[in-house]
């Protein structure tokens, strides 16, 4: 029987991410900006999980936390379009999750993408995703929280119009994309146990 919705993760379920934290890196020390990279990483891991409310609560320990100056700067100036020029000369939408897509869209399932980063929309484009497959695009930020915080997964269902039990959650982490499901009460397959 086919889910209600179903939400997919973005990096490292709607592409294989092989080799992105070092092209990331690479990128941020040829800027003499790697430090910053080093303390979004650590401010990061340590909002994981953690629901703020809102996305100008979250934005405000997440920067803050940076210890950097600049650090909101930093991020949605420079390091998410890098990241987006990244995915886009090296990475390639995974046909086969794309497939996964098509059919639920074509059964009249509804379809997310869920991602813990920003430019979601230039990311799927970079990597050459059909935005048409997508019924809704979600930054967890956005929401208040990063995975598995389960607020930010109540909040996905809410605004899709279904209830946990009616969606499954496609990702490539257990930590954050398949804890944040099972603590929304919904199904979670890991994309990874998928491959062969």
């Amino acid at each position: 029987m086919l889910p209600k919705a179903a939400i997919f993760d973005l990096d490292g379920t709607l592409y294989n991410k092989r080799l992105l934290p070092l092209r990331l890196a690479y990128s941020q020390l040829l800027k003499g900006r790697l430090s910053y990279l080093v303390a979004e990483r650590r401010a990061r891991k340590s909002l994981k999980g953690r629901y703020f409310g809102d996305k100008e609560v979250f934005e405000d320990a997440f920067f803050n936390s940076f210890g950097k100056k600049g650090a909101r700067e930093w991020y949605y100036d420079e390091y998410m379009p890098d990241m987006a020029r990244v995915l886009k000369a090296h990475y390639e939408v995974d046909m086969r999750i794309a497939g996964i897509l098509k059919d639920f869209r074509f059964n009249g399932v509804k379809t997310a993408v869920f991602s813990d980063y920003g430019f979601v929309r230039q990311k799927l484009e970079a990597i050459g995703f059909d935005i048409a497959l997508a019924d809704y695009l979600f930054e967890a930020p956005a929401l208040g929280g990063l995975k598995p915080c389960r607020e930010v997964f109540m909040k996905v269902c809410e605004l899709m119009g279904v209830s946990p039990e009616e969606c499954v959650m496609y990702g490539d982490r257990d930590d954050t994309d398949g804890a944040g499901a099972a603590l929304a009460g919904m199904a979670f397959v890991n994309v990874g146990s998928m491959k062969g």
